[in-house]
């Protein structure tokens, strides 16, 4: 029922966090974050300066795959995991969150005298803070700090070999944002994108920004859930056959997803309640026949990943199907997860994810898998 393919695998990279997505041309196209592979626990997006956003290409639904290349460009570096998808009219969009990055004692510097807010990472918290003291700075572990960039889309007119374009989106009133996922396009032609806050961010929200332009700008951010001791992150967002919009969320509290919805193409959300499923992130699929797949990590014992299956657009659940099981997990399941997956024919489903190997490299794997009718 089951079968394993690697992706991409550099035993001098540490790649993680794919996103997949497949072209009208037949093409499959996987975005993933890259960096350099290190002895010790491993720093992930938001911790480590040289992470580049790559893209593997298969031509041949998977079986095989071409060498990697950097998406957009070299200069785009200090990435978070990457969201990618093709609309309807044949554009490619790689959605992506970049980071700042200074040397220590520039960083230091910038915050001393009022020019830039910059951030420590908080080791007893293990998370990124605003510099608020000396202190704070003695006590930062890496040679350097970080600030805030911005959120950006690229556009490809040639099935993501080149970028003609890109639109950077305002998210205020949040700090930061970004999306393991691709926009979604609507039946009307709108995109919808949605964007979880960072850890730094109080607001603890997941939202939604739409383009009516085909993504020559994008409106004001619209919040879709929000709780009080709750914290959304990670977000995935589907339209269904009947037009409904379901959003499903990464809790970082409890661990569950959660999931909301959207009758009015995501203008209002009802309040987002667990599904009873533990598991992050969350990526989707609408299938040929208006099912809707959701594929997500299991990052605790037996460690692997899973999906479940929809027939009445996210009323109810299948029981949780087990993709892959007792993957080495780790630094307690931190190398590995993030999947993504497609519908390449009826029925039939390809999720990618990354995941760490008997000699310690983390690398991008996929596996096909069935659901009957």
């Amino acid at each position: 029922m089951f079968e394993h393919v690697i992706v991409h695998r550099d035993p001098h990279m540490y790649s993680s966090h794919p996103c997949i997505t497949g072209l009208a041309n037949g093409d499959w196209l996987v975005a993933f974050c890259s960096t350099v592979r290190r002895d010790g626990p491993p720093l992930h997006p938001p911790d480590d300066p040289r992470y580049l956003n790559l893209l593997v290409r298969s031509c041949d639904q998977g079986q095989t795959w071409e060498p990697a290349r950097v998406a957009p460009n070299y200069d785009w570096y200090g990435m978070e995991t990457p969201g990618i998808a093709q609309v309807s009219n044949g554009t490619v969009l790689l959605n992506q969150w970049r980071f700042l990055w200074y040397p220590l004692e520039t960083a230091k510097m910038l915050w001393t005298q009022g020019l830039q807010q910059c951030f420590i990472f908080d080791t007893a918290n293990h998370n990124w803070r605003p510099a608020q003291s000396q202190t704070d700075w003695e006590q930062h572990p890496f040679p350097y700090a970080r600030a805030d960039d911005g959120a950006y889309i690229h556009f490809s007119m040639d099935d993501g070999h080149t970028w003609s374009r890109t639109v950077r989106v305002n998210i205020e009133p949040y700090l930061a944002a970004f999306s393991p996922s691709g926009v979604a396009e609507l039946s009307n032609g709108d995109m919808v994108l949605a964007l979880g806050c960072h850890d730094h961010d109080p607001t603890a929200a997941a939202f939604l920004i739409r383009s009516s332009d085909q993504g020559t700008s994008w409106q004001a951010p619209i919040t879709a859930a929000q709780q009080t001791g709750r914290r959304f992150s990670e977000p995935s967002v589907l339209a269904t056959r009947r037009a409904k919009l379901l959003l499903w969320l990464r809790e970082e509290v409890t661990g569950y997803i959660h999931q909301c919805e959207s009758f009015d193409g995501g203008f209002t959300w009802s309040e987002p309640k667990p599904l009873g499923m533990w598991g992050y992130p969350i990526h989707s699929a609408l299938m040929r026949d208006g099912r809707i797949v959701i594929v997500y990590g299991y990052r605790k014992p037996p460690y692997g990943i899973r999906a479940a299956v929809s027939a009445d657009e996210g009323r109810n659940w299948s029981d949780e199907i087990v993709l892959v099981d007792n993957l080495h997990g780790g630094n307690d399941g931190i190398n590995l997860g993030y999947p993504s997956v497609i519908e390449y024919a009826r029925g039939k489903l390809f999720a990618v994810y990354y995941m760490q190997d008997a000699r310690g490299v983390v690398f991008i794997r996929g596996t096909y898998f069935t659901v009957p009718d």
